[in-house]
C-alpha cells in the first residue's frame, strides 16, 4: 500500500508541469499573448470600475433594456457583476481552448482569442451601461 508522496516530490512534479506548460510555443507568440492580455485587462478594468461605482442596495434595479420599451425588467443590484463574470469565464475557457489548439491551427486559435477580446469589450460596455444606471 502506497502512502502520500513527500511534499518535496509533489513540489518537483508541479514545478516540472508548470515549466512544461510555459515552454510551449503559445506562450512565445507575441500576437496571441497580446490579444489574451488585452482581454484580461479589459475584464479586470470592468470589474474594477464596477467595484468603484456599484454599491449594494435593497431595491430592485433595471437589468434588461429594449429599444421599444426601454428598461422593462428589474433584478438584483449585482447583475452587472454577473455580466463581467460571464466575460471572464469565456476569456478563460477560450484561453484553455487556444492553448490546446495552438499547435494544430494557429488561425483557429487566433479567432478564439479575438472572440474572447470582443466578448470582453462588449461585456465592458454592457456592464458599465447598467452600472451607470445604478
Amino acid at each position: 500500500m502506497k502512502g502520500f508522496q513527500p511534499l518535496g516530490s509533489l513540489r518537483r512534479t508541479i514545478t516540472e508541469l508548470v515549466n512544461d506548460v510555459l515552454t510551449q510555443r503559445f506562450f512565445h507568440d507575441r500576437l496571441s499573448m497580446t490579444v489574451l492580455t488585452l482581454a484580461a485587462v479589459v475584464n479586470g478594468a470592468c470589474l474594477f470600475l464596477l467595484a468603484l461605482r456599484v454599491r449594494p442596495t435593497d431595491s430592485q434595479v433595471p437589468i434588461h433594456f429594449s429599444s421599444f420599451t426601454l428598461f422593462d425588467a428589474l433584478g438584483p443590484w449585482y447583475y452587472p457583476f454577473e455580466i463581467v463574470l460571464i466575460a471572464i469565464c469565456i476569456t478563460a475557457i477560450n484561453g484553455v481552448f487556444v492553448y490546446h489548439s495552438f499547435s494544430r491551427s494557429r488561425l483557429a486559435s487566433f479567432f478564439l482569442l479575438v472572440t474572447a477580446l470582443v466578448v470582453a469589450i462588449f461585456g465592458f460596455i454592457i456592464a458599465q451601461a447598467f452600472g451607470a444606471v445604478l
